[in-house]
């Protein structure tokens, strides 16, 4: 791991915004609590309610980010009292997006406007159909795409300026919703949609997202709170307490149709109490499979592979890309993981930063029945026949891999404290495009060393800060950098802890 030391003598917003190379003024969301007049939203809603008599079918994607547009497109739709429905296929078995059989679906049940969100910018066969059978056709999408689509409408964050730049499918939602009215809920949703997609925290989206936290700490969202359990609305216990429930759906989704978390969403009828206990259930089973096949992962993977390739019929297809996500953290390295069944292989792959796993497959992508995804991520299907040549053109081929440095925030061991801890508190939220560094401590004094439970080096640096290793089992001495994240000690909050990431 190459490290870059940034120990510049400015203040923690000008280190941070450096090191992110984004200007202060990309943090400044006052500009979007004013009405503007957006065009191409002027002309959505004209087309929307032009279409008023008609019957809509939305048409949404299983991952917390379709699962909130969906949500959010639907309760606009009643609010303007448009006769709707949605659907969201099934992962395992129609996987990703539109297809003739929905677009079937649509045509049977007399519905006259296929209304795509989250899905749909290439499925250029499937809405090419249901046009020629006469239905109005929408996309409103965010993900990649070469040609643009031919459709009645479409809404992509490549059509907006520079200040909506990478919206997620649920803000471009929300940016419609209260064109028309404002929707305290399209903004909840919207904001947990663009911390859960991993979309820019600037901009748009910045505001979203602080504003979701502001309307969750002074308003009562049951829908939420109950996904948190008690937690109070914070963006890590959002980022991983709430989100995760969502997308744990999909991935089991022969305990719960996916569909039943729009209507939770929704709450319409007090539905929110009614799934619950299922929601949180299904999420705990989900942690427990994603260990467990972490484990198995772990004993078939040949760490030796510049990329790791993994299969068995003991993995579940949603959960491929957790298990990929865990042994790339590990071994930093590549990871595919695929879900065996019958003669196919169906899973995703994990790169880590600076290898671009999506392009170096893309040179195969005939050997694949599907194939998608960007840099870091991808989601493949590939029959049995042709996994060989898959392992083959891995050992024939290395990945290319450019110089990549992990930028360190360095402080002084007695400028690390509450008051630090409160300054990061208020630059939040942190992410892509804007994200927080490890911490590091130059040439730490070391006041004593303790082991937890006899195994886990702990470094007490003074009274208020102490550090502890769960990677590292043994201490080291000629420290120069000890480099971690810090937060506020679990149990004294008047201590700073640093969990240690890597000693140099």
């Amino acid at each position: 791991m190459m490290y870059r030391f940034n120990d510049d003598n400015t203040s923690l917003l000008d280190r941070l915004c450096k090191i992110n190379n984004v200007d202060a003024s990309n943090l400044d969301i006052s500009d979007f609590n004013k009405n503007e007049n957006i065009k191409i939203i002027d002309d959505f809603k004209e087309l929307l309610l032009s279409l008023k008599d008609k019957r809509f079918f939305i048409v949404g994607d299983y991952d917390c980010d379709g699962i909130c547009a969906t949500t959010i497109i639907k309760k606009l739709l009643d609010d303007l009292n448009i006769s709707n429905n949605y659907y969201i296929p099934s992962r395992s078995k129609q996987g990703y997006g539109l297809n003739k059989q929905i677009v079937d679906s649509a045509i049977n049940n007399d519905f006259d406007v296929l209304l795509c969100v989250d899905n749909g910018v290439v499925a250029y066969e499937a809405l090419k159909y249901a046009k020629d059978n006469g239905l109005v056709t929408i996309v409103i999408d965010h993900h990649e795409y070469q040609i643009k689509p031919d459709v009645d409408a479409f809404l992509h964050p490549n059509l907006f300026d520079s200040k909506y730049d990478d919206m997620c499918a649920s803000g471009l939602c929300c940016l419609i919703s209260n064109y028309f009215r404002y929707d305290e809920l399209s903004y909840v949703y919207a904001g947990l949609a663009s911390l859960a997609d991993m979309v820019k925290v600037l901009g748009y989206n910045r505001y979203l997202i602080i504003k979701m936290n502001e309307l969750l700490n002074a308003k009562n969202f049951i829908t939420i709170n109950n996904l948190l359990q008690g937690k109070i609305p914070t963006y890590d216990n959002l980022q991983f307490e709430a989100i995760p429930k969502i997308n744990a759906i999909s991935r089991l989704e022969e305990d719960m149709n996916v569909n039943y978390m729009v209507k939770y969403l929704l709450n319409y009828n007090n539905e929110a109490n009614q799934y619950i206990n299922t929601i949180i259930s299904i999420n705990n089973k989900r942690k427990d499979l994603s260990n467990m096949s972490a484990i198995l992962a772990n004993r078939l993977a040949d760490t030796s592979k510049s990329i790791i390739v993994i299969k068995s019929n003991e993995f579940k297809e949603g959960l491929c890309g957790l298990i990929a996500n865990k042994l790339m953290n590990q071994y930093l390295k590549p990871v595919i993981v695929l879900s065996e069944e019958n003669d196919l292989l169906k899973g995703s792959g994990r790169s880590p930063k600076g290898i671009n796993l999506y392009e170096y497959l893309k040179n195969i992508s005939h050997l694949f029945e599907s194939f998608g995804g960007h840099f870091q991520a991808v989601g493949l299907s590939i029959k049995l026949d042709n996994y060989d040549e898959l392992l083959k053109y891995i050992e024939s081929n290395s990945i290319d891999i450019e110089e990549y440095y992990r930028d360190i925030l360095v402080f002084k061991q007695d400028d690390i404290n509450i008051d630090l801890l409160n300054q990061i508190e208020q630059l939040k939220p942190f992410g892509q495009g804007f994200e927080l560094p490890l911490v590091g401590i130059k040439e730490p004094s070391i006041k004593s060393k303790v082991k937890i439970k006899q195994k886990y080096p702990k470094y007490i640096l003074n009274d208020n800060l102490h550090a502890i290793s769960f990677k590292l089992n043994e201490f080291k001495d000629d420290i120069v950098y000890i480099i971690g994240n810090i937060h506020l000690d679990n149990y004294y909050h008047d201590i700073v802890s640093m969990i240690i990431e890597d000693l140099v």
